[in-house]
């Protein structure tokens, strides 16, 4: 699966941003958005829209949901992560607390082909290696979690998970009172060869769980551990009980790449094509690969992202390091060699084709 879509360069008068600084970023949107931004703005006042997102793993879609957050504002749009949903409520059900208010809830929300107290037991008994969720007690979980919201608009990420519930969200809205507004697939396609890059290069603070690249995203301390002679990052969050201490690890299994998820891409694959099939639900399509021979078309150059490679010199107990940076080259499914982009600018690329289903 490729989508041959990219955005028209839109120039932002010779003016570079630094997309990683959130000041910088939100100049970016401004600039490259323009008064796109105030009429989605305006649209919200009085309106909502619901986005399923559907995208392999690894393909960013919580960074980018957050980022249009930014430039909505909290009080006009919300991120929902079925995932975060269903554990949390996992959890209630294994804490052991009186959580007979929520049940209550859950069993006047619920409507299903098995009973509650089935659906509940499904749940209770489900794996980590095989996630098995009834769909009608996923809908029922994400109708309270909506409730708890309000109406905004909403980017659903990890509802439809499977191919039968494709059907549960074209007909959701109907069940949400939100009937007459606009839905649509937010469908981000990312080459294997990337997924793998990200996998393998990830690491996570232990105290705070923030996530960085090794090779995309540095901390602003790094050091030589002279002990393991690798370069390693310190976590730079200043709400993280281990500022300025805690050295970032790498996450188990992710050494494996994509091969220890082959068959969860497979499926992530399927289920994206099938959505692509479908008719009378509009669609927004992220392409990940730009192909290096056509990047400068559509991308400046500070868009374009960079990798980090770092070098250690100096004599043994006195290393300093140096940062290389260059453009991440890496192969997309058909072997051709690729950039991918900031995530602010995915950001732009959705926003733009929100306001064309939104506004017209």
């Amino acid at each position: 699966m490729k989508f041959d879509y990219y955005n028209s360069k839109k120039l932002s008068n010779g003016k570079t941003y630094v997309l990683t600084d959130p000041a910088e970023r939100r100049q970016y949107f401004e600039a490259k958005l323009g008064h796109k931004i105030d009429d989605v703005k305006s649209y919200l006042e009085h309106n909502t829209f619901i986005g399923y997102l559907l995208a392999k793993k690894q393909a960013g879609k919580g960074t980018y949901s957050k980022m249009i957050e930014e430039i909505l504002g909290p009080e006009r749009f919300a991120h929902i992560s079925v995932g975060d949903v269903v554990r949390d409520f996992h959890e209630k059900l294994e804490s052991g607390e009186d959580i007979s208010d929520v049940i209550n809830l859950v069993r006047k929300h619920y409507r299903g082909f098995i009973s509650v107290e089935e659906s509940m037991e499904a749940l209770r008994n489900r794996t980590t290696d095989k996630v098995s969720v009834p769909a009608e007690l996923m809908l029922t979980l994400l109708k309270l979690e909506i409730d708890k919201i309000g109406r905004k608009g909403l980017f659903i990420d990890g509802m439809p998970r499977t191919l039968d519930q494709i059907s549960y969200s074209l007909y959701f809205r109907d069940l949400i009172n939100y009937r007459d507004d606009p839905d649509f697939f937010l469908l981000i396609n990312v080459s294997n060869d990337l997924i793998d890059l990200r996998m393998k290069n990830r690491v996570i603070c232990p105290e705070c769980h923030t996530s960085k690249s090794m090779i995309l995203n540095p901390t602003t301390n790094v050091i030589y551990d002279q002990t393991d002679k690798q370069v390693k990052f310190i976590c730079d969050n200043n709400t993280c009980s281990g500022y300025n201490k805690a050295v970032y690890i790498h996450k188990e299994g992710d050494e494996l790449g994509i091969k220890a998820i082959e068959e969860r891409l497979r499926s992530d694959e399927d289920l994206m094509q099938k959505a692509l099939n479908l008719h009378g639900i509009q669609k927004i399509l992220i392409e990940s690969s730009i192909p290096a021979s056509i990047a400068n078309d559509y991308l400046e150059e500070y868009e374009i992202q960079p990798a980090y490679e770092f070098e250690v010199v100096g004599d043994p107990g006195n290393e300093t390091i140096n940062i290389k940076t260059g453009p991440l080259k890496f192969k997309d499914d058909d072997g051709a060699d690729c950039y991918t982009m900031y995530a602010a600018t995915y950001v732009v690329n959705i926003f733009d084709q929100l306001h064309k289903i939104l506004i017209g």
